[in-house]
C-alpha cells in the first residue's frame, strides 16, 4: 500500500534519505576528494544565491526485500527554514517552528514542533545536506539526454544515520542536481528527481503555514 511506504512522510519529519534546513557552511566540506570538492561548492554557491526554490519532484522507492517499487510525485517550495510540501495524499507546511502535517483523506491536520533531525535528511536542505558530515568522491562524467552529468558519492561520517551512501547527478553547465538516490541500511533504496526547477518566486511566509479556514471541517490533532 502506498500509504504504508510513505509513512514518513506523515511524521514529524519529511524524510528524504531526499529535500531536504539549509546548512550554510562550506568551509565544513571534508575535502576527501578535491574534484568533487569543487564541484559541490560551485553548486552549494549556485544554490544559496536563490531566495526562494520551487521544485517539481518524483519519488521512486525501491524495497530490494520484497521487490516492490513505488512512485510518488510532488512539489517542494523552500524559503529560507521555511518549507511546504504538496503531495496527491497530503500536505506539510514549516514555518521554521511549527510543523502542520494534513491528510487529505481523513481531513486532518497533525501538529507539532519542529526541530532539525540529526539522523535525517530535512525538505528545506535538500540542495545543500552534502556540506556537513559527509565525505565524497568524484565518479566521473556522462550524459542524460543531451546534458553532461557528473555523479559524485557521499558517505555519511555518522554511522547512525539510516543511510551509508548517497549517490548524487549533478548538471555540469547549470549547477543544479538533477536526481538524488538514498541507499538506506533497511535495503530501501529511494531515488528523487528534480522534474522542475524554479528559483525566486515570491512567497509570504503565511504560504508556509497551514490555513484551516481553507478547510472546512478539519480536525485538528495536536502533538506540541
Amino acid at each position: 500500500m502506498k500509504s504504508k511506504v510513505f509513512k514518513k512522510l506523515k511524521s514529524k519529519y519529511l524524510y528524504f534519505a531526499a529535500f531536504s534546513f539549509i546548512l550554510f557552511v562550506a568551509s565544513a566540506f571534508i575535502t576527501s576528494d578535491k574534484d568533487a570538492g569543487k564541484i559541490l561548492e560551485r553548486v552549494s554557491k549556485n544554490y544559496k544565491s536563490y531566495k526562494t526554490i520551487k521544485a517539481d519532484f518524483k519519488i521512486k522507492i525501491l524495497n530490494k526485500q520484497n521487490k516492490s517499487t513505488q512512485s510518488e510525485k510532488g512539489i517542494l517550495y523552500v524559503k529560507s527554514k521555511k518549507f511546504r510540501v504538496e503531495m496527491d495524499g497530503q500536505e506539510i507546511y514549516c514555518d521554521g517552528k511549527t510543523m502542520w502535517t494534513y491528510l487529505k483523506d481523513a481531513n486532518e491536520v497533525q501538529i507539532s514542533d519542529y526541530s532539525a533531525s540529526k539522523t535525517e535528511i530535512n525538505p528545506s536542505e535538500i540542495f545543500t545536506v552534502y556540506e556537513k558530515g559527509f565525505l565524497f568522491k568524484f565518479i566521473g562524467e556522462g550524459k542524460k539526454g543531451n546534458i553532461i552529468t557528473q555523479q559524485i558519492e557521499l558517505t555519511p561520517t555518522d554511522k547512525k544515520k539510516p543511510f551509508f551512501k548517497i549517490k548524487l547527478t549533478i548538471d555540469k553547465v547549470a549547477k543544479k542536481i538533477m536526481d538524488m538516490t538514498v541507499l538506506n541500511k533497511n535495503g530501501v533504496e529511494s531515488l528523487y528527481e528534480i522534474t522542475q526547477f524554479t528559483p525566486n518566486i515570491s512567497y509570504e511566509d503565511s504560504f508556509f503555514k497551514f490555513d484551516k479556514k481553507s478547510k472546512p471541517g478539519v480536525v485538528e490533532i495536536d502533538l506540541r
